[in-house]
């Protein structure tokens, strides 16, 4: 269990002790501190350049005594465990990230270290270098799914006034939505004291929960984790975003202070791997999700975790035009089209065409490859998107084209993502009827009709 004040808060640094399990390096002091980007451990070298720790900073280095770099550690271990009078927290999946050291004055010097993954209240690091156990809250995922856990009573007087609620907290059974490391939407609720006097706060949370006998590594859960925030990001087109993880490990059970172990644990974990946001959750509804799970349920969802491994390199450019913030509309529409041509590329390859004669397939043809399947459900003609998207992608690639006008590359940008959002769609057996329907009230559709209208003005 962690204890209340076995954090590590943005700006908060703890000072303790250093166990890295290593039988040549003694027990040290260091600095464990957390900023906006990182989590990060200071080692001091207490004895300079004597000091074992030194060499773990010491990339490119060469030495005398040891030219082969043979004889001594030069590479921090890949997980540590630090313990101060708050707690034990591990540290997973080290990174040198700079040192510094002073000569003369006893030659004092300092080594850094960053972390994938930082879990508070857990005993051992080893125990975590693999997992069990991940689940991730995401934003919009319980309003995507539809489940609630709170169920909410009124009882009336007579003259109408609401006389009396009844909370009844449960939560709804598991949802499986892929074989992969068990993959589950899970529902949970906490209440406890609210923020002010005489207040409780009731929270309702819908996590993405795998979990698995035989512990694996973190990017095996994480390639679950992250295709289905993908999923809900495609769905909503907005940057929904991790709100929390938790990890699992069976070889760190709840115990007694006998020793007795009495269960599974789920610990707190910091990590900037996963876009996880500080900021408070957006607030959304159904209607902001051109989809939802009852549209495609968990065929369709583990569906999408299959398509995410295969179409890779396609999808990921077209997914990650949501982290272009702050990226121009050229640099948008340039990953665009490489989207589009690659993930038209495997699809061609995928049905059957060989490389070769995929590889001689013009652009325009392997976009075709996508957009073929959602003609009669876009909003928009088909062949008039495949050109103005030719057009303003060519424009933007090349720099002896003229330069494009920029109401025609918001068009083609827009029209781009309705066509992407509308492939995985069908790819998850959404209804066609329920689809074009669901494409002509989107949002994204409203902004390509008002793109449309001032082009006709102009």
């Amino acid at each position: 269990m962690v204890a209340k004040d076995n954090t590590l808060e943005v700006g908060q640094s703890r000072v303790g002790l250093m166990i890295d399990g290593l039988p040549e390096t003694p027990r040290v002091s260091v600095k464990l501190e957390r900023t906006d980007r990182r989590v990060e451990v200071t080692v001091p070298f207490l004895d300079g350049w004597s000091d074992v720790y030194q060499y773990w900073f010491s990339s490119g280095v060469s030495y005398g005594d040891d030219p082969d770099r043979t004889k001594r550690r030069y590479e921090p271990p890949h997980a540590i465990s630090f313990y101060d009078a708050h707690g034990p927290v591990a540290l997973v999946g080290s990174h040198v990230s700079g040192s510094k050291m002073r000569l003369g004055d006893g030659d004092i010097g300092e080594g850094r270290l960053i972390f994938d993954y930082t879990i508070l209240g857990a005993s051992s690091c080893a125990a975590y270098e693999k997992i069990n156990g991940l689940r991730s809250e995401v934003e919009g995922l319980g309003t995507w799914i539809g489940l609630r856990s709170l169920d909410a009573e009124q009882k009336r007087g007579a003259t109408g006034r609401l006389d009396s609620v009844n909370l009844r907290l449960q939560s709804s059974p598991p949802i499986r939505v892929a074989r992969r490391l068990n993959a589950e939407f899970q529902s949970n609720w906490r209440y406890g004291p609210g923020p002010g006097p005489d207040q409780t706060t009731i929270s309702e949370r819908m996590h993405i929960h795998t979990q698995v006998r035989a512990a694996v590594n973190w990017e095996e859960h994480l390639g679950v984790h992250l295709p289905l925030r993908n999923l809900l990001r495609v769905a909503a087109w907005r940057r929904l975003n991790f709100v929390s993880h938790e990890a699992m490990s069976s070889a760190d059970p709840v115990r007694t202070l006998d020793g007795s172990a009495h269960g599974d644990q789920w610990l707190p974990v910091i990590t900037y791997r996963t876009g996880i946001s500080a900021e408070t959750p957006a607030k959304l509804s159904a209607l902001d999700f051109l989809f939802a799970f009852g549209d495609v349920g968990s065929t369709g969802v583990g569906r999408w975790i299959s398509l995410s491994q295969k179409y890779e390199r396609g999808l990921s450019p077209l997914v990650g035009l949501l982290d272009l913030k702050g990226a121009s509309l050229e640099a948008h529409l340039a990953q665009v089209g490489i989207g589009f041509e690659t993930l038209g590329y495997d699809l061609l390859v995928a049905s059957g065409v060989s490389k070769g004669h995929a590889d001689r397939k013009s652009w325009e043809d392997r976009v075709r490859a996508v957009t073929s399947v959602t003609t009669t459900v876009l909003p928009f003609s088909e062949d008039a998107f495949v050109d103005v998207l030719r057009r303003n992608y060519r424009a933007v690639k090349h720099a002896d084209n003229a330069r494009p006008d920029r109401q025609e590359m918001h068009l083609a940008y827009r029209q781009s993502i309705q066509a992407f959002r509308a492939w995985v769609a069908i790819r998850l057996d959404v209804p066609k009827e329920r689809l074009k329907a669901a494409l002509e009230h989107d949002k994204v559709t409203r902004d390509i009709e008002a793109i449309q209208r001032a082009m006709d003005q102009s």
